[in-house]
């Protein structure tokens, strides 16, 4: 039997189980960090970026999904929107993943207030800075007031996770203009059909 095949099913398996295989990364990095003064912090972290690894190509895939939903010139305007609604949040969340992944290793983090250019970003840093964000509900805040360029300015972004707000406001800008193309050209496909339909009447 050909191994592609059996990667393709083992990945087809875990795809559609999500929730089942989630919870069990989730477990072990669970354990992980409660046996942490046993384990080196090497390892939480590895766990950590399986389980953040594993989510991130779950969403990017659901993204992908919607996508090509929306790329079908055949989809209701309520459709559009439920696929619009669906693939925003996906978005969000994943941006949330990845801000919470440089906090996590130390390369970025987001905080309360101004920023501070020119610092060199670290764990101990990110501890001892009073203003970081430690709420995980924060995250997708700033994930999706970033992708709607809002821009409230009470969170900002630090280190690499700069680099991250600046992904996150080009896609959400994008994909914007991708969802309003996408609706004027179902629109005026649907007008050029119902015009055809009652001239052939």
């Amino acid at each position: 039997m050909d191994d592609n095949s059996i990667f393709k099913r083992f990945w087809k398996w875990i795809m559609n189980h999500f929730f089942k295989t989630f919870l069990i990364l989730f477990l072990i990095q669970v354990l992980i960090v409660l046996l942490g003064q046993n384990i080196p912090f090497s390892i939480i972290v590895i766990s950590f970026l399986i389980l953040t690894t594993y989510v991130f190509v779950f969403l990017i895939t659901h993204i992908g999904m919607n996508i090509k939903k929306l790329l079908h010139h055949e989809l209701k305007f309520s459709e559009i929107i439920i696929v619009y609604i669906s693939s925003v949040t996906f978005i969000v969340l994943l941006f949330s993943i990845l801000y919470l992944t440089m906090t996590f290793i130390g390369a970025g983090y987001i905080k309360y207030g101004s920023c501070i250019d020119n610092i060199q970003i670290t764990r101990s840093l990110i501890e001892s800075d009073p203003l970081h964000v430690d709420s995980i509900v924060q995250y997708p805040y700033f994930s999706a007031i970033t992708f709607f360029s809002v821009g409230f300015g009470d969170i900002c972004p630090m280190g690499l996770s700069k680099l991250i707000a600046m992904l996150n406001a080009l896609i959400g800008n994008a994909f914007t203009v991708l969802i309003l193309a996408i609706a004027i050209t179902n629109y005026s496909t649907n007008l050029g059909n119902s015009r055809k339909d009652k001239k052939e009447k």
